[in-house]
C-alpha cells in the first residue's frame, strides 16, 4: 500500500509541476509542491533538485504519449493511413500539450523517449511499405519531420495557440500531401 501511495504522489508531483511549469516556466519548487498538493519536503524527498523533476517530467511525458498512442488504437492495420496518423498526432499533441516542458540536456534519452521516436519511424516504415509513403527518404528521416511538426505546434507560436484538432489537421494534411500549392491554387 505504501508503494502504490508513493507512486501515487509521484504523479501528482509530476502532473502539478506539468501545469505549473506551462503557466510559469521559471517556477521554482514551492509553487510547484503546492500545485502538487503537498508540502517542499515532501517534494525534495521525491526530487532532490529542480534539474531532476524536470529530467524525470520529460521521462514521464513520453510514457504518458506511449500510453495514449495504444488507447488511441494508432496501431490499427485496419485504418486507413490519414486517420491513423489523425489519431497519433492528436494523442501526441494532447500529452505534449499536457506535459510539455523544458527538461534539461541528458546525455542520452529516456527508453521511454526513444520508444515515441521509434514508434513514430516503424509507423512511417509501414506506410512506405505498403505504398502509401514516399521512399525517396529513409523512414528516420521522414519520422524526424513528422516529429518536429508536432514538437513544432508544441512550442512556436502561433501554432501553440491553434486547438489539438486544428493543429492535428494541419500536421497531418501538411505531413501526407506536402507544403506545395495545388495546381488550382497555382492558376
Amino acid at each position: 500500500m505504501a508503494q502504490r501511495y508513493s507512486e501515487l504522489t509521484r504523479e501528482a508531483i509530476l502532473r502539478g509541476a506539468a501545469a505549473t511549469l506551462r503557466l510559469d516556466p521559471a517556477a521554482g519548487m514551492a509553487e510547484i509542491a503546492t500545485a502538487a498538493g503537498i508540502g517542499r519536503a515532501t517534494l525534495y524527498r521525491y526530487f532532490a533538485t529542480r534539474e531532476e523533476l524536470l529530467s524525470e517530467l520529460a521521462r514521464f511525458s513520453a510514457s504518458e504519449s506511449l500510453r495514449v498512442l495504444d488507447e488511441a488504437g494508432a496501431d490499427s492495420p485496419h485504418l486507413p493511413l490519414p486517420e491513423t496518423l489523425a489519431r497519433a498526432v492528436r494523442a501526441l499533441l494532447t500529452t505534449g500539450r499536457a506535459y510539455w516542458a523544458l527538461s534539461p540536456r541528458h546525455a542520452s534519452l529516456w527508453p521511454e523517449e526513444e520508444q515515441v521516436g521509434q514508434w513514430i519511424q516503424e509507423f512511417v516504415a509501414r506506410a512506405q511499405e505498403a505504398g502509401s509513403l514516399r521512399t525517396d527518404l529513409p523512414a528516420d528521416q521522414l519520422g524526424a519531420l513528422l516529429g518536429t511538426l508536432i514538437a513544432g505546434s508544441l512550442t512556436y507560436e502561433p501554432l501553440v495557440s491553434l486547438g489539438v484538432e486544428d493543429a492535428a489537421s494541419a500536421i497531418v494534411t501538411l505531413f501526407l500531401t506536402g507544403a506545395a500549392t495545388s495546381s488550382e491554387e497555382a492558376g
